[in-house]
């Protein structure tokens, strides 16, 4: 089963040393060395050498590989694919986009890959997820999510995202109170509903005060209820606290396992619905139930 319930963001240009412990120890489901905002312009191709031998080390144990691009409209994006890609092709699984504004632009991505790959000979798929960072991009968010088969993901980009419309996060962050519910609902509504209708990872966006364990802890929750399959975090003492969140209560676990006894009891009978125990069975239980399982085993 691969994972994305987290997925941590690491600066390129952390001493090596730093991000070496970071990658081996932080258990996250998904690593994202940074080269884009927390990445200077002076010290970018500082940080894609060193981005690119982390990625040829076998360092990451059951940890996925990711790389953070600077945004394809900026001037910095081809020499991060050609580093990225030409370096550790077959070892970075992912790219995560930065700031896409149309289809356009992830399909100039795909040219560019495509050519790389032939020219090194590089076999292996690399995937697509893609940060929702403002106004236009979740208005075409499903233009975004359809236009190329290597999307694989939708990451909400809560600050740019806010940023762009005009939102007034900074009260928010301190006291979610001064707001009658959740004030990103319909942006977490909107990525979730563009990511299922495609196919695709949904990620939740990242809690910034990172000192702020049970905000986030109850944050992720919220995620994970509405059908989020993972959330974003920006520093290592984030995962678990996200991770205990995806993970089911042991009465959620119960209650599945219950499901899939009554209907394979029903199956078992000839039937493919019922009533067992005076609750209604059918198949649409099946999928719901398997899943929390699953959630329920995955490593912390």
């Amino acid at each position: 089963m691969k994972l994305r319930r987290t997925t941590l963001f690491i600066p390129g240009t952390l001493p090596e040393a730093q991000v070496r412990a970071m990658i081996t120890s932080c258990g996250a489901d998904l690593i994202c060395l940074d080269l884009e905002d927390t990445v200077v312009p002076a010290r970018k191709a500082e940080a894609r050498q060193l981005i690119v031998r982390l990625l040829n080390e076998d360092i990451w144990g059951r940890s996925a590989r990711a790389v953070r691009i600077n945004a394809m409209s900026s001037p910095h994006a081809q020499d991060d694919v050609t580093a990225v890609v030409g370096g550790a092709g077959e070892r970075v699984g992912t790219l995560l986009l930065s700031k896409p504004e149309s289809a356009d632009e992830i399909l100039w991505l795909d040219t560019l890959i495509g050519r790389l790959r032939a020219e090194r000979g590089i076999g292996a798929r690399i995937g697509y997820l893609v940060g929702i960072e403002s106004a236009r991009a979740l208005t075409d968010i499903d233009k975004l999510a359809a236009c190329s088969p290597n999307v694989e993901g939708l990451g909400f980009a809560i600050g740019a995202l806010s940023a762009s419309l005009g939102v007034h996060i900074t009260a928010y962050l301190q006291d979610r109170s001064l707001y009658p519910g959740d004030l990103f609902h319909f942006h977490r509504a909107r990525i979730i509903l563009a990511a299922r209708t495609h196919g695709l990872w949904a990620l939740d966006a990242p809690w910034p005060n990172v000192n702020d364990h049970a905000t986030l802890a109850e944050d992720a929750r919220w995620g994970a209820m509405m059908g989020f399959d993972g959330k974003l975090v920006l520093v290592p003492a984030q995962v678990r606290i996200v991770h205990e969140a995806y993970r089911p209560t042991a009465a959620e676990l119960a209650r599945a396992r219950q499901l899939l006894e009554r209907m394979r009891q029903l199956t078992d009978g000839g039937a493919g619905s019922g009533v067992v125990d005076g609750e209604f069975i059918d198949p649409v239980v099946i999928a719901p139930a398997r899943a929390t399982i699953a959630r329920a085993e995955a490593p912390l």
